[in-house]
């Protein structure tokens, strides 16, 4: 992020996801969209303070969330000034 860093390509670590499923085909009855990011819900109640937020959408029957499906990816810039307000 630094203009002008030298910094070494590491590559591939031990462990590392190459792929991540964030919603599966299995949670849109729980699951909710709202601007910046999806909540979703437990599929069980065990108090009754639980509830969905307000301002979410119900994702659509057989939606899912994953890396290669993703539309929206920050540029250098929107992170640096991420960053910024981080000080």
């Amino acid at each position: 992020m630094l203009p002008g860093c030298e910094k070494p390509e590491v590559g591939i670590r031990k462990g590392e996801k190459l792929h991540e499923i964030m919603v599966t085909v299995e949670d849109p009855l729980t699951t909710y969209e709202y601007e910046k990011h999806f909540i979703v819900y437990p599929q069980m109640t065990w108090n009754n303070r639980q509830g969905v937020a307000p301002g979410g959408k119900k994702v659509p029957e057989g939606f899912s969330y994953s890396l290669d499906n993703n539309t929206w990816w920050l540029t250098v810039e929107e992170i640096r000034e991420l960053l910024k307000e981080m000080k």
